[in-house]
């Protein structure tokens, strides 16, 4: 009886144990493959998969690029170098070897942030979270004006000859697509000038805003705000404005 409880328990830990194997199996398909540990966060293969996707996203809809632009890029990285210089540096970090360098260097200035509490700083949270707003909109507003947009190859062409027309020799080395690529950013940027503003109200619309009549909203934006009346302090906001000019001669 002792030898079959022995063996009945040594089955049942290697099953525990199988099952457990499987488990932990799964869990490494569905994070992807451990690339490395940087204090404590594990980047996995997917994490950085997504990663990658979000930068790409981010980087189209920042240069107002289709993603068939950035594929040309990615395909013929020299002509990277023809751009307009604030996207030169994003245009290169689509190649994810570069890509990957600068995120691990991310991480690991989150990790030394995280150790030193820099992140707990109540005015980091509030930074942050700041960001967090803006940069939430700014994408939604995009995305919804976006929508809108219909460029149609006519008009690309359009703008393209006046864009060699108006910059002349600058824009002679530009080869069709580029210049088509850089007639339809110029063109979905007036569209998003154009209709932000309509698009704006039409939210104003739809949200309820419930406003405190009790409360002298000028009176605290003028001079309730500590911070701002600091600085106002500090900058001697506050001296006496010096006498006004006079026309009368001095006294002799």
């Amino acid at each position: 009886m002792q030898l079959a409880g022995e063996i009945l328990m040594k089955r049942q830990f290697q099953f525990i144990s199988i099952t457990a194997a499987i488990l932990i199996s799964i869990s490494a398909c569905k994070d992807g493959e451990k690339i490395e540990t940087i204090g404590n966060h594990t980047i996995t293969t997917k994490e950085y998969e997504r990663y990658y996707e979000g930068y790409v996203e981010k980087t189209a809809r920042m240069a107002n690029a289709e993603k068939k632009t950035l594929i040309k890029f990615i395909c013929n990285p020299d002509d990277i170098q023809r751009t307009r210089p604030e996207f030169r540096q994003a245009l290169m970090l689509l190649n994810p070897e570069f890509n990957y360098k600068q995120y691990r260097e991310v991480r690991i200035i989150e990790q030394r942030a995280m150790e030193d509490g820099f992140a707990d700083r109540p005015m980091v949270k509030e930074v942050l979270e700041q960001v967090r707003l803006e940069t939430l909109s700014r994408l939604y507003m995009m995305d919804k004006i976006e929508a809108q947009i219909k460029i149609t190859e006519a008009q690309k062409e359009e703008r393209c000859q006046q864009i060699r027309t108006q910059y002349g020799a600058q824009a002679a080395s530009m080869t069709l697509d580029d210049c088509l690529s850089y007639a339809e950013a110029t063109l979905k940027q007036e569209i998003m000038e154009r209709e932000s503003e309509a698009i704006r109200e039409e939210m104003r619309e739809r949200i309820t805003v419930d406003t405190n009549d009790n409360f002298d909203k000028d009176a605290f934006l003028k001079n309730g705000i500590p911070a701002y009346n600091e600085m106002r302090k500090a900058g001697n906001c506050y001296a006496e404005a010096p006498a006004p000019a006079t026309d009368e001669a001095p006294e002799e």
